[in-house]
């Protein structure tokens, strides 16, 4: 949202909805080109980012970007609910992974 009394008009590019918007489209660019159908959400409230279908499987998703906090990458974001999977993205190599330990089952090896 534009806001009026602002001097420079247009949305700001470091805006933390925008960062997320960004990434999530990342990830269904690559889920795209891995052979997934994504659906998303149309907002950026939920308890899912968007959904990825391949074969008879479907997924619940959140896209969570990543920080480098005392020598180590870290997910950002509040935590998910139940039957949700986590998909990581590192904004500097731009790779995605899912959370390590709990990557869902026949997916494992689906960001490689």
């Amino acid at each position: 949202m534009l806001n009026p009394l602002s001097e420079k008009a247009g949305p700001i590019a470091t805006d933390c909805n925008r960062k997320g918007d960004f990434w999530e489209l990342h990830v269904i660019r690559e889920a795209w080109r891995r052979g997934a159908e994504v659906f998303t959400n149309a907002g950026c409230t939920g308890a899912v980012d968007l959904i990825l279908h391949m074969g008879e499987q479907q997924l619940k998703c959140d896209v969570k970007s990543m920080r480098y906090q005392n020598k180590c990458w870290k997910s950002t974001g509040a935590s998910v609910a139940d039957g949700v999977h986590v998909i990581h993205v590192n904004p500097l190599t731009e790779e995605i992974r899912w959370t390590r330990g709990k990557e869902p089952e026949g997916w494992e090896s689906f960001w490689d």
